[in-house]
């Protein structure tokens, strides 16, 4: 392209001089490319200062004779635009809401009615502000790279698209796509936003750049395009081309919110109210209700706990998992995999969708072959939704390979244990593998419950034996449990760290102890359930009080699908360790009895083809009880006796130092357990019940019910005083984090 002589970078928006965040070039051929490229940071956003300076080149793009067309594009290898900058806009008051998204909303209308074609070129990630400028734009391109994604993820924050998104999405893909986009965040690669026609066309990594260039020529001097969505099918009219089939959509969209959300999430009901107040009306009037509803969620509760999460998310990508800045993690090409069964299989699986070649090993052929199969079973399962194609799967597979010896490992920086949960076996595979390994070679044990010290008892090299400890499944669960051995270094946890966020995981690192985090804390949980069914409550009716709460699945049914056979094992070690809060919960007949949960068949429930059916009588008899028809336990006691024994294991966990922080424990219980992420996490749920009525609740639970609920000395301690357990801690990592 010829530049002329003015091509520059935009006039400085910031003080002192500082460069702007986007580059203006005008071709003589009229084609004006508008870069944007934020100085000084890894990915693009909107901050205020950035969206002030685009309003002006808006201006001045809306009175350039020069200009024919406009390409916008990304200064950036791999990120069109990240979004809003989340931690400026979140300071902003509640009362602000409304005429932040208002400015937001003027300056992409600036841009929707700029009077010549408009191009977005989305190179890689698109998120939120995003893709409501690309929505602003006439024409919408998208890269085939892996990591592109376009989506409105605000819903995952506690809003929803307020700059136009939810007024324009629907015009343009229609509604049925549209509610599925905004209501649940997710994100499209380019080959999907195709089909649904968020973007016009999926273009080839390679020649992107190229080509975005030539489409943004071929539409100089063409005019501004008119009318531009996807035609309705006659199935698509039939629903949203009329009246009676829209507010059937609408009602079922919201009974499907409900149920997924239990009605704890505001926003996706909000973006719905939006939505349907704006259908057959103007783009303007649909703006003015964004602004008008996005009040009604921003600086609410529920918001704010999901920001809180956000940024501790977010932290955790900047650490290291060690206090020694210096240290480095050590590069990982390859991995091994020891023990092909379940978790074996999973683990390689996840390993190499991110790339990674795995060399898994078991002593057994049929388990190995079980391995494979458990791997295959994940990649099948997405290529049958469409989300992968089969060449895909077959070139992931090729980077998993299998031995029943130790040939391979040699090559791998680390390799993950996953064989059977005995101290000996483990200890017995550690010794073999250290034979055949380098000294620079990490082993990282996927144990549950055994401390990493005892495995690492006779090693050669204790300092690279670590825990990593992946929930199941594997491939959904996004913690990972760091396990700092008594002599573990630095350099293996910062390895293991940057490993499992290379996974897609989110890394917290606790200290090696029985039980470790995650389990500790839930151990209590999953026996107090069983108690409370020995006491004459029904399956189902303890179940559902904590689906009611806000967890994923009930106590009953969570350990079904852990396996009642290993919950019984840990529960052991558990015992041993903490015996006065944590004595048997019955769990052991049921296993005498063969109901081992769901890979059995029956459990706490009935499975029939591994889909979960009825509560089982037999389990009743199992446990020599007969449920009563109405429950003798009020819900909210139920609730107490299940909900604060996690509360008070939690503060003995950070009494004994198994996690650095509060925040760090709220994160691993939310991404571990499911824990209900509106509520802010564990600790902060205690804070909002109040400290000193949960330590007098838990006292009057263990004078009437059992000592097990005695409370830690720290609660007590922090009732005394009047605080939480984020009024020193939580608070400074998130002004940290912001």
């Amino acid at each position: 392209m010829t530049r002329t002589p003015d091509s520059a970078r935009s006039a400085p928006s910031s003080p002192e001089g500082a460069p702007g965040a986007f580059r203006l070039d005008i071709g003589d051929d009229g084609l004006a490319v508008l870069t944007f490229d934020l100085p000084g940071e890894k990915v693009n956003k909107f901050t205020r200062d950035v969206l002030a300076e685009l309003s002006t080149l808006l201006v001045r793009l809306s009175r350039e004779p020069r200009a024919r067309a406009l390409l916008i594009r990304s200064g950036k290898p791999d990120v069109f635009i990240a979004g809003a900058d989340v931690k400026e806009f979140t300071r902003a008051k509640p009362e602000e809401a409304a005429e932040g998204a208002r400015r937001g909303q003027a300056i992409f209308e600036q841009l929707a009615h700029l009077p010549y074609p408009t191009v977005a070129a989305i190179n890689g990630i698109c998120l939120g502000g995003g893709t409501e400028l690309a929505l602003a734009c006439d024409y919408r391109l998208m890269s085939d790279a892996p990591k592109a994604r376009i989506g409105l993820p605000e819903v995952r924050l506690g809003l929803f698209p307020a700059w136009g998104g939810c007024t324009r999405l629907p015009r343009l893909v229609g509604l049925q796509a549209a509610l599925d986009l905004i209501l649940t965040g997710k994100q499209l690669d380019a080959r999907r936003a195709r089909k649904i026609g968020l973007v016009d066309e999926a273009v080839p990594a390679p020649i992107f750049d190229r080509h975005a260039l030539e489409f943004s020529r071929s539409k100089v001097g063409t005019g501004k395009p008119r009318g531009r969505r996807r035609d309705l099918t006659p199935a698509d009219w039939a629903i949203e081309g009329n009246p009676f089939g829209r507010k059937i959509l609408f009602q079922k969209a919201r009974e499907k919110v409900l149920k997924e959300t239990g009605g704890h999430y505001p926003a996706p009901l909000e973006a719905l109210a939006v939505i349907e107040e704006s259908v057959g009306k103007s783009v303007e009037e649909g703006l003015e209700a964004e602004a008008r509803h996005i009040a009604n969620v921003f600086g609410g509760e529920v918001q704010k706990n999901l920001l809180r999460v956000f940024f501790w998310t977010e932290e955790v990508k900047k650490e290291t998992g060690v206090e020694d800045t210096a240290v480095r993690p050590r590069p990982v090409h390859r991995i091994g995999v020891l023990g092909a069964g379940l978790m074996g299989g999973g683990i390689a699986q996840l390993a190499a969708d991110k790339g990674l070649p795995v060399r898994m090993k078991d002593v057994d052929p049929k388990a190995l072959a079980k391995g494979f199969g458990a791997a295959a079973a994940i990649w099948k399962a997405a290529v049958q939704k469409r989300r992968m194609r089969s060449r895909e799967m077959e070139c992931k597979m090729a980077l998993i390979s299998g031995t029943l010896e130790y040939t391979g490992f040699a090559r791998c920086e680390v390799t993950i244990e996953a064989v059977v949960e005995k101290l000996g076996v483990k200890r017995s595979v550690l010794a073999e593998w250290e034979a055949v390994v380098p000294d620079t070679a990490i082993f990282a044990s996927n144990t549950s419950t055994l401390p990493i010290s005892e495995i690492a008892a006779g090693a050669r090299l204790p300092r690279r034996v670590v825990g990593m400890h992946f929930f199941n499944p594997v491939h959904r669960m996004p913690l990972v449990e760091v396990i700092r051995g008594r002599h573990t270094d630095d350099e293996t946890v910062a390895t293991i760290f940057a490993l499992a966020r290379t996974l897609g995981k989110t890394p917290v690192v606790v200290r090696d102890s029985p039980g470790f985090l995650v389990n500790r804390i839930l151990a209590p949980y999953l026996a107090e359930a069983v108690r409370l069914v020995r006491e004459g409550c029904r399956i189902e009716h303890v179940d559902g009080v904590m689906t009611a709460f806000g967890m994923p699945v009930g106590p009953l049914a969570l350990l079904d699908d852990i396996g009642l056979d290993v919950a019984v094992k840990a529960a052991e070690v558990l015992q041993a360790a903490y015996p006065e809060r944590m004595p048997p919960s019955g769990n052991e007949a049921l296993v005498a009895a063969g109901r081992i949960g769901r890979k059995s068949g029956r459990g706490f429930y009935e499975y029939d083809g591994g889909k979960r059916g009825d509560p089982s009588r037999e389990a009743y008899a199992a446990l020599g009880v007969e449920p009563a028809k109405t429950s003798p336990i009020p819900a909210e006691t139920i609730e107490a006796r299940l909900v604060l024994p996690m509360v008070n294991e939690a503060a003995f966990c950070l009494e004994d130092e198994v996690v650095s922080r509060p925040e760090k424990l709220d994160l691993a219980m939310i991404f571990g357990t499911g824990f209900p992420p509106f509520r802010g996490g564990l600790l902060k749920y205690a804070d909002t019940l109040g400290i000193p009525r949960v330590a007098e609740r838990l006292e009057e639970l263990a004078a009437k019910v059992g000592s097990r609920f005695a409370p830690a000395e720290s609660l007590r301690r922090l009732a005394r005083e009047g605080r939480g357990f984020y009024e020193e801690s939580a608070e400074p990592a998130r002004e940290k984090a912001s």
